[in-house]
């Protein structure tokens, strides 16, 4: 896990301080978060900070071996609490399994505000004040209704309905469970015989490394990674 999070070339910790493709800042000082799945294990293991990653001597985690890893590094919204609680990734158990959920991007944009929250369900407890724990429950509420984690993902994604001036791109992990939406940040994908990364930047310089589309879902399941185009309500 220590490759992914901070010793790779162009790991987390390094996204965080010095990104290379974000669009809306310069980095992401706001804290970070980690959800990892130990082998054969279904619970995942779960640390979030609202200490800056690069100065975070707290984390323990890193020389432990995972099948399913979810970090993030925050840059906070305009008037969200500096909290931990408001740090992806969040978690919480659902119909089919425990999954964990990071947004890249801002669904509170006043394009959008007003929607994402007019879909919230009355009685739905938010522990913290962002726009990704309110994506998180839209997301589950989907899930208990029957959709599947990737179908789910896309119907939130077209709850945000994001237009030009909004950058907006959901990841949803679990033990078994891999999927993404794009809509105008970066996203690149890594598939090979060990496994599958996907991250905001990639990790060096390998040239399997590939982008995935801009407003597209990507799915991956065992026979590998698909990308279908995000067209049309859901």
């Amino acid at each position: 896990m220590g490759e992914l999070l901070f010793d790779a070339p162009h790991a987390l910790r390094q996204q965080g301080r010095a990104p290379r493709e974000m669009i809306a800042a310069r980095d992401n000082p706001d804290g970070w978060g980690v959800a990892w799945w130990s082998p054969g294990e279904r619970e995942p293991h779960h640390y979030r900070t609202a200490t800056v990653m690069w100065e975070d001597e707290s984390f323990c985690g890193a020389s432990q071996p995972a099948t399913a890893v979810l970090g993030a590094v925050r840059k906070a919204s305009p008037s969200t609490r500096l909290d931990s609680v408001n740090n992806a990734p969040f978690v919480a158990s659902t119909g089919v399994g425990v999954l964990a959920f990071s947004l890249n991007g801002h669904a509170f944009h006043e394009s959008c505000k007003e929607r994402v929250l007019g879909a919230v369900r009355p009685g739905t407890l938010l522990v913290g004040d962002t726009d990704s724990e309110t994506l998180f429950a839209l997301l589950r509420d989907r899930i208990a209704g029957g959709a599947d984690p990737a179908d789910a993902l896309a119907a939130v994604h077209h709850v945000v309905a994001p237009g030009p001036e909004a950058y907006v791109n959901l990841l949803l992990v679990g033990a078994d469970t891999l999927a993404a939406t794009t809509w105008r940040h970066s996203l690149y994908l890594h598939h090979d015989e060990l496994g599958t990364t996907v991250a905001s930047e990639p990790l060096d310089e390998d040239p399997r490394w590939t982008r995935v589309p801009d407003a597209h879902l990507l799915t991956v399941t065992a026979d590998g990674p698909t990308t279908t185009p995000l067209e049309g309500p859901r």
